[in-house]
């Protein structure tokens, strides 16, 4: 079992960190959210692949929906080939199914892919007690292809996101997502489907554990599919202000061997 370490904030395009049931916005329109996040791991290639990205994002709040767009910073050092695909790192193979690698190491940076994210509650009952909501998600092809920062392709997604209260001390999270993946030339790669449950529970005033598992069908032939469990903590500050960390397990090749971040966000 790979183990990944990552403290998660909130992230629009990662799907990493699942929040806790949702209060009224009261007077709060806007959040604003960023995160520094390191992770390493092969991917399935014979080399190792490291990676820095950091995210910005701006939410702005309506009464049943919601509107985010994140732009995010990417360095990536790396001798496999490993492409960066809705703010994760892919291993890319070959059509015979083998993985190619780069002859040297190369290190390189610049704006990774946006995203912008909506979701539309369908059902809320109380402010805590349950949610499901409907999500779509549309990635912009802005990051540089030839230095393995993305596709160079649009990606389109759509899913559901559920919240129920079983107790006051334990909340079920539920999400489901699919994504059509983008073609570059030359590359077929699959459309994606990807799914999370868990928990969150309350811990003490202003403190709150969720816990999550996360499936991804690969999008590359040939490759794992990646999955893992994580815990995150997450702690709400005053004047709108929470910072998250937690502890990540990689289940499969397809997911990364450790990764550390620290973020904070803040609504306004």
């Amino acid at each position: 079992m790979k183990i990944l370490l990552i403290f998660v904030c909130m992230l629009t395009t990662a799907g990493i960190y699942a929040e806790p049931l949702p209060e009224a916005a009261g007077t709060a329109e806007w959040k604003f959210s960023s995160s520094v996040n390191y992770d390493t791991g092969k991917y399935g290639t014979p080399d190792r692949t490291d990676s820095v990205y950091i995210p910005f994002t701006l939410k702005h709040y309506y009464r049943d929906a919601e509107l985010s767009v994140t732009v995010p910073y990417l360095r990536q050092s790396s001798k496999g080939q490993v492409t960066w695909v809705g703010g994760k790192p892919v291993g890319t193979a070959k059509k015979n199914g083998a993985v190619a690698t780069a002859a040297e190491a190369s290190a390189e940076s610049g704006l990774g892919d946006i995203a912008v994210r909506g979701t539309y509650t369908l059902k809320r009952e109380g402010p805590r007690s349950f949610d499901l909501a409907v999500a779509g998600r549309l990635k912009l092809p802005t990051a540089n292809r030839s230095k393995g920062l993305g596709t160079g392709e649009m990606d389109e997604g759509v899913g559901l996101e559920f919240a129920k209260e079983i107790t006051p001390r334990w909340s079920l999270l539920a999400d489901g997502y699919f994504t059509i993946i983008g073609d570059p030339d030359g590359v077929d790669f699959n459309n994606q489907v990807s799914l999370d449950i868990g928990f969150y529970r309350p811990l003490r005033e202003n403190l709150g554990l969720t816990v999550l598992y996360e499936t991804q069908s690969a999008i590359a032939d040939g490759n794992a599919d990646p999955r893992s469990v994580s815990g995150t903590l997450s702690y709400s500050a005053p004047e709108g202000v929470q910072f998250s960390g937690g502890l990540t397990l990689g289940l499969s090749d397809g997911s990364p061997d450790i990764g550390v971040s620290a973020g904070f966000s803040r609504k306004f």
